[in-house]
């Protein structure tokens, strides 16, 4: 079988590939369609949990608490977030009478991440503390409140 192109076929041919082409950048209100797919917002990081305790048991908190002896001899701050959407940074600042003692950085990454700090206590640190969860760039997720007895 031959095909012929002629004059009126040639302008058909053309006429359907300029449809074809025009149907996949217009939709169907005529609006124009983006070259790329824009980028899908990611969840914010969200802290879920956040706990002073004792210890910790298969990677969870044990033995949550406000007030703690100088007996056991240290506090954990456990925090859990999910999403995360990136691998990132919060910080576990820890305050003493409201003066800084220590600030620890720790790394997240997706899909969701628990993480933990741990201190020492004495007896020299027995008064009211609180720990400030932050986002790298200050943002207070939650502040814990809890004491140290001897």
């Amino acid at each position: 079988m031959k095909f012929i192109l002629n004059k009126r076929t040639s302008q058909w041919l053309v006429l359907v590939i300029f449809f074809c082409f025009a149907q996949n950048i217009y939709g169907a209100e005529g609006d124009k369609k983006s070259a790329e797919p824009l980028p899908e917002k990611p969840f914010p990081l969200t802290l879920v949990n956040a706990v002073m305790c004792e210890d910790l048991k298969n990677l969870e908190p044990d033995n949550e608490m406000v007030v703690f002896s100088v007996a056991h001899g240290s506090v954990i701050c456990f925090t859990a977030f999910d999403p995360v959407p990136e691998k990132t940074v919060v910080h576990h600042n820890w305050f003493k009478r409201d003066q800084s003692e220590k600030k620890l950085k720790l790394t997240l990454k997706p899909p969701k991440w628990s993480s933990f700090s741990k201190i020492k206590i004495r007896n020299m640190d027995v008064g009211p503390w609180r720990v400030e969860i932050t986002d790298s760039e200050g943002k207070i997720f939650k502040t814990l409140r809890f004491s140290v007895t001897e």
